[in-house]
Protein backbone atom coordinates (compact mmCIF):
# COMPACT_ATOMS: atom_id res chain seq x y z
CA UNK A 1 0.00 0.00 0.00
CA UNK A 2 1.61 3.57 -0.91
CA UNK A 3 1.31 6.05 1.46
CA UNK A 4 -1.65 8.92 0.72
CA UNK A 5 -4.47 10.04 2.60
CA UNK A 6 -6.32 6.69 2.84
CA UNK A 7 -7.27 5.04 6.35
CA UNK A 8 -4.06 3.39 6.65
CA UNK A 9 -4.03 0.72 9.47
CA UNK A 10 0.13 -1.00 9.84
CA UNK A 11 3.28 0.94 10.63
CA UNK A 12 4.79 3.58 8.33
CA UNK A 13 8.02 2.43 7.03
CA UNK A 14 10.67 3.53 4.91
CA UNK A 15 12.82 2.17 2.76
CA UNK A 16 16.90 2.90 3.54
CA UNK A 17 18.53 2.76 0.03
CA UNK A 18 15.79 4.97 -2.08
CA UNK A 19 13.57 7.06 0.76
CA UNK A 20 10.12 5.09 0.05
CA UNK A 21 7.37 5.83 2.71
CA UNK A 22 4.74 3.31 2.41
CA UNK A 23 2.54 1.35 5.36
CA UNK A 24 3.12 -2.34 6.30
CA UNK A 25 -0.10 -3.74 7.33
CA UNK A 26 1.12 -6.01 10.15
CA UNK A 27 -0.99 -6.93 13.66
CA UNK A 28 2.03 -7.31 15.50
CA UNK A 29 4.24 -4.63 17.37
CA UNK A 30 7.12 -3.47 15.70
CA UNK A 31 7.23 -0.29 18.60
CA UNK A 32 11.23 -2.11 19.45
CA UNK A 33 11.87 -2.65 15.83
CA UNK A 34 14.29 0.25 14.48
CA UNK A 35 14.45 -1.60 11.23
CA UNK A 36 13.27 -4.52 9.46
CA UNK A 37 13.97 -6.52 6.17
CA UNK A 38 12.03 -6.29 3.65
CA UNK A 39 10.99 -6.03 -0.56
CA UNK A 40 10.81 -2.59 -2.06
CA UNK A 41 8.97 -2.35 -5.47
CA UNK A 42 11.61 0.63 -6.16
CA UNK A 43 14.45 -1.14 -5.47
CA UNK A 44 13.23 -3.96 -6.68
CA UNK A 45 15.05 -6.18 -3.93
CA UNK A 46 15.09 -6.99 -0.32
CA UNK A 47 16.26 -3.51 1.57
CA UNK A 48 16.31 -2.29 5.22
CA UNK A 49 13.30 -0.23 6.32
CA UNK A 50 13.03 2.29 9.03
CA UNK A 51 10.01 1.61 11.16
CA UNK A 52 8.36 5.13 11.79
CA UNK A 53 5.84 3.84 13.82
CA UNK A 54 1.71 3.19 13.44
CA UNK A 55 0.33 4.87 10.65
CA UNK A 56 -2.92 5.61 12.07
CA UNK A 57 -1.33 7.68 14.84
CA UNK A 58 0.44 9.61 11.34
CA UNK A 59 -0.15 12.30 9.28
CA UNK A 60 0.60 9.72 6.26
CA UNK A 61 0.82 12.36 3.74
Amino acid sequence: MDVGKSSARGWLVKCTTCGTKWVLEVSFDLRESKLIYHYCKVCGKNTFHEVLGRAEKMNVE
